[in-house]
Order: C-alpha cells, then structure tokens, then sequence
C-alpha cells in the first residue's frame, strides 16, 4: 500500500542540514521530498525509506506475536542491506541515472540525498502528445538503457520502471529516477510468494508472482513503456471484471500495429518480444534490446538531430525557457557504436571484394 501525503514530514522540518519544502511524490517504497541543503543553498531530493509504523513497531521490544517478531526481523535486515546497498549506490555512475549524494540513518529511518532535476517526465510528455516519433523515442531510451545494463552488472534491479520515474531534460537528454534501496536483489528475500512491490500496470508475470527476480523482468516493464510510447496506452489496463494483475498473468495484448499503423513491424516485433510471458524468452539483457532498437533507426537520423527536436519541442510546449544565447547547451553527435560496425564491417567486405577483383583480374591477364 502506498504511503500517502500526510504521513510526510512537514514544510520547513530542518534535519541532517536540509530543510525540507514539499512532497515530490509517495509510493510503497518511501516518500520523495524536495529539499534545500541549508550550508550550500541547493535544492536536492530526499527519499525516505521504511514506512513509520513499521520502524515504531519493531523497535517495541516487548511484543510477542509471531507477525511483530516477522517484522522486527524484516526492520533489521532491511537496515543491515540499506547500509550496504547505499554504499554501492553512492559511487555508481551513469549519466542517465540518477545520482547519490550520500545516504544517512535518522530516526530510524533511511535517506538518500540526490540531486532535484528539472525537468518534465515522460508521463508528462506521453499525456500531453500522446505518442511520440520514432527516432525520439529511441533516442530517450537508448541511454537509459545502457544505464539499466551497467544497473543490472552491478547486482541492482530497478523494478519499477514507469515514464513517471523518467525525467526529460531541457537538452533533450534523460535520466531514470526512483532508483533505490527497496529495488536491489538483496531484498528479494523479503517478498513472499504472493505479494509483490512495484507498480502493478508495469509488472512482469513473476514480479506479481513475488518469484525471485533478473533482468528479463525490468526488460518486461520497458516494454510495457515502449509500448505506451509507440500507441499512447497501456497493454494491460485495469477492468471492473479483470484487474491489470490478472491480464498480465493470463492475456494476451492488441498488437502495437492495430492501434497505430505507424508503428514499424521491426518495432512491434521487439515489443512483442519483450513482453513474453515466459522470462527466457524475452531478451537475455538490456544491451541485447538496444542492439536491436539501434538498429531499427539506423540511418534515418542522428543523436544531436534528435535532441535538438526534443528540445525545441520542450521550449514550444512552455516546459523550459529557451536557452540565453549566452549559455553554452552541448549537444554532440556521436554515432552508436553499432552503427561504427556497421560501417566497419561493410569497409571490411568492400575490401575482400576489391581483393578478390584485383586477384581474378592478374590471374585472367596472366592466362
């Protein structure tokens, strides 16, 4: 269940050096704060981990009942792996992720520091436009990709991948927020078969299962966002007769194509892909389906096109300001590196060619 708003810590609560300034949003995972860290005079954002009620009771000592004992074990635990988890996230690195500044305990409960980006989300922009081009969207999911696979080499798992949790920069570039302690591989262990954490239109089968987790069920959750990105829905929605649980367990989804012919079957066959049933049969890792989504666009544009665009379409729908003329916005074209094998591979060819012409031609003179 979720915590709600006024379970928050209130405007102007000061502690650790912050102050904090309003609610960013709430989950089953914590609370986000927007925060000013009061030495430095910079915004960041603070996410609170351990729903209250739970810290009170398993600091009570005296309860017997087998369910408080339960909890007081899973209060411990969970203190034991934010502390070692939050070491990890602290020197992680990835543009496209968010990042940590520090983490500290208080009050029993757990803080991460990050930094407060600006910016609108993808659930923003898809309510707004409803559906985007499709060199935008692999230009956004790209990065983010490569993020999630750099993620998943680290031990972590972000099992709730959503387009509220990803945020567009005013450059055109993007990054995965909500990344955090409740999503490491270390805390399977503390849903039971049955229960499971996340948000339930972007589960995979096993996620709502509470079935150990890998990176096949983060790739189910990124295909259920391409999925809205390319059609401007979900594949799995909630029904008074069904609940988007039970179809994702159970039905199949409308093809991508037969809600916007647009969409390329090269596309839609990743999707598909992605959004198998069975983990083994979706892509083995995060790098694998952005292979294929690179290759889907190859050729028709570049990065700094695609940015470009993205950018100007965030100033043209009042999200940012232009940029001063005087400000320095660096934009750069670098080609994918499967677009540079791509290339690689087709001068290798033209070479053996050339090789075997030349070679053919001195033997038919030399007859």
């Amino acid at each position: 269940m979720a915590l709600r708003t006024k379970d928050a810590l209130p405007r102007g609560h000061q502690f650790e050096g912050y102050r904090i300034e309003g609610v960013l949003g709430t989950g089953a995972f914590g609370i986000t704060y927007r925060a000013r860290e009061i030495e430095l005079g910079r915004w960041v954002a603070i996410k609170e981990y351990f729903p209250r009620e739970l810290v009170g009771r398993a600091k009570n000592r005296t309860t017997v009942r087998a369910s408080h004992r339960d909890e007081s074990e899973t209060y411990k635990f969970s203190i034991d792996c934010f502390r070692d988890e939050a070491k990890v996230l602290v020197n992680f690195d990835h543009p496209n992720i968010i990042s940590v500044y520090r983490y500290f305990m208080a009050n029993g409960t757990g803080y991460l520091v990050m930094p407060f980006t600006k910016g609108e989300t993808l659930q923003d922009r898809l309510d707004r436009d409803r559906t985007l081009p499709e060199d935008d969207i692999t230009r956004l999911v790209l990065p983010l990709l490569d993020g999630l696979e750099q993620v998943h080499e680290a031990g972590f798992l972000h099992r709730d991948i959503k387009p509220s949790n990803i945020m567009i920069k005013r450059n055109g570039e993007v990054k995965l927020m909500d990344f955090g302690i409740a999503h490491t591989k270390k805390l399977q262990t503390l849903t039971q078969p049955g229960t499971f954490l996340g948000t339930p239109a972007y589960m995979s089968p096993e996620q709502i299962l509470g079935l150990p987790l890998d990176a096949q069920s983060d790739i189910f959750s990124f295909g259920i966002v391409l999925y809205e990105m390319f059609t401007g829905t979900k594949p799995f929605l909630d029904e008074e007769t069904r609940s988007v649980s039970a179809k994702i367990l159970k039905d199949r989804f409308r093809t991508p194509r037969s809600l916007n012919t647009r969409v390329p079957r090269r596309v839609q066959r990743i999707i598909k892909k992605c959004l198998r049933k069975k983990p083994s049969r979706r892509y083995n890792s995060m790098q694998e389906l952005a292979r294929a989504l690179g290759r889907s666009i190859a050729g028709k544009t570049n990065k700094s096109v695609s940015l470009k665009r993205i950018s100007d379409h965030l100033v043209e729908a009042n999200v940012f300001e232009a940029p001063p003329e005087s400000e320095t916005v660096m934009i750069t074209n670098v080609p994918g590196r499967g677009l540079f094998k791509n290339l690689l591979s087709a001068a290798v060819v033209l070479l053996v060619l050339a090789a075997a012409w030349a070679g053919y031609y001195y033997w038919s003179t030399t007859q």
